[in-house]
C-alpha cells in the first residue's frame, strides 16, 4: 500500500480570501461584528457611532452597508496576507523606487475611466517630457 500525501497545512485564516468575504464567512450579526471589532477599540467605536446615527427612514439600507464595510475593516485587521502585505509596506525606507503614484496613474483616465487620447499618444509614442 502506498501513504497518501499529506495536505498541506494551511494557516488559520479567517475567510477563504483576502480580497473578499463570502456571504458565510466572519461575523453575521451586528452583535458578532462588535464582538470581532472588540480588539480595535477605534474601530468598534467608529461602527457603534455610524450604527446609532443611522436615519429610521433609511435603516435597513445603511445597516446593511455599514455591517458590509465594517466586515471588511475586520477582514484587514484579521486576515495574515493582509497584515503581511501591511507589515511590509510599513517596513520599507520610503517609497518604492520602481512604484508609480496613483494620481499618475488616473491622470491618464477620464471620469468614465477611459483612457485619454493625449495617454494613448504617450503610450504608443512616448513622453516627450522625459
Amino acid at each position: 500500500m502506498c501513504a497518501q500525501p499529506a495536505e498541506p497545512v494551511r494557516p488559520a485564516w479567517p475567510t477563504r480570501s483576502p480580497y473578499r468575504i463570502e456571504p458565510d464567512e466572519g461575523p453575521q450579526s451586528i452583535a458578532e461584528l462588535k464582538t470581532a471589532l472588540g480588539p480595535w477599540p477605534q474601530e468598534l467605536a467608529a461602527f457603534t457611532a455610524r450604527l446609532e446615527a443611522v436615519p429610521v427612514v433609511q435603516h435597513l439600507e445603511r445597516i446593511r452597508d455599514l455591517v458590509a464595510e465594517y466586515r471588511m475593516v475586520w477582514l484587514s485587521r484579521t486576515h495574515p496576507a493582509i497584515r503581511a502585505a501591511e507589515n511590509a509596506a510599513a517596513e520599507r525606507d520610503g517609497p518604492d523606487p520602481e512604484g508609480v503614484f496613483s494620481d499618475e496613474v488616473w491622470a491618464d483616465y477620464d471620469d468614465d475611466f477611459e483612457l485619454r487620447p493625449d495617454a494613448v499618444i504617450r503610450a504608443v509614442l512616448g513622453d516627450p517630457t522625459r
